[in-house]
């Protein structure tokens, strides 16, 4: 598969690709013979990203990284506008306003956000449409029961071959039997739903040992996909106001968030040092 445009933010390189194409661009992997991954960071962990410079390995890594949420839309956004630190101050209080705003004027140069679990229904359906297999590997033993019965009923030709919960020790006996039980499903697709970073850093350190041909990581769409948590209504999603209301729904959130404003200074830091 030719490698699309990236956009960098924070030493991190995102492939420009609409939803659609990204769902595709997946299947396709499902289709090849060698090893791939697909990561979707977003903006509350890029500043773990900035300061690790093996966790940017494995994001950069990845055959595939799609942004994930307006934020990283933001930072694209704001890095491509024109002129030097005089223009880039005054700038960022209005792209800050417009993504809360008018988050579709924030659209270049990256085209559209993943939006998690959005992308991951988009996939699943094109996996069932060219015939491919997935495993689902995360979440509680609940969670992604019941994101396995409700995918059946959703897409009911994809082929689910096993799943199992992500409460395991990621080194030692207890991995290998996981290892052993994917390899044993022989999925075309393994979903890891484990969070940001651990999810991304067992994929880097395990892929070798995986018979698979993709695997995506999928922080929490096992929650939402199962129903163990809420979508924000559609209007809130489409004004990039996701964030705010699973804020509202989960304040223990908050702490996580703080990372934010950190986001914010580092990418504003980034354009001023151009």
């Amino acid at each position: 598969m030719a490698r699309p445009e990236t956009v960098e933010i924070l030493g991190v390189r995102f492939h420009n690709l609409t939803r659609r194409e990204a769902a595709a661009a997946i299947a396709m992997l499902a289709k090849d013979d060698g090893k791939h991954y697909v990561v979707k960071p977003y903006s509350e962990f890029m500043t773990r990203a900035f300061g690790d410079a093996r966790l940017r390995e494995i994001l950069n890594g990845a055959d595939l990284c799609l942004p994930d949420g307006v934020g990283i839309l933001w930072a694209a956004h704001y890095l491509s506008l024109g002129g030097g630190p005089a223009r880039a101050m005054p700038q960022l209080p209005v792209s800050l306003l417009a993504m809360v705003l008018r988050p579709s004027a924030l659209r270049r140069p990256i085209r559209e956000p993943m939006a998690g679990v959005d992308l991951t229904w988009e996939m699943l359906a094109e996996l069932e449409r060219t015939g491919a297999s997935a495993f689902l590997l995360g979440g509680s033993k609940e969670e992604v029961r019941a994101a396995a019965k409700r995918i059946g009923e959703r897409l009911p030709s994809l082929n689910i071959v096993g799943s199992r919960d992500g409460h395991f020790s990621a080194k030692g006996a207890q991995n290998d039997a996981v290892v052993a039980e994917v390899n044993a499903a022989q999925p075309d697709v393994l979903l890891v739903a484990m969070g940001f970073p651990r999810q991304e850093h067992w994929i880097a350190e395990n892929l070798h040992r995986l018979d698979v041909r993709v695997a995506v990581a999928e922080g929490g769409s096992f929650s939402f996909i199962g129903g163990s948590v809420s979508r924000a209504p559609g209007w809130i999603r489409r004004a990039g106001l996701e964030w705010l209301y699973r804020l509202g729904r989960q304040p223990w959130r908050l702490k996580r968030q703080m990372a934010l404003p950190r986001f914010v200074w580092l990418v504003a830091r980034e354009r001023l040092s151009r």
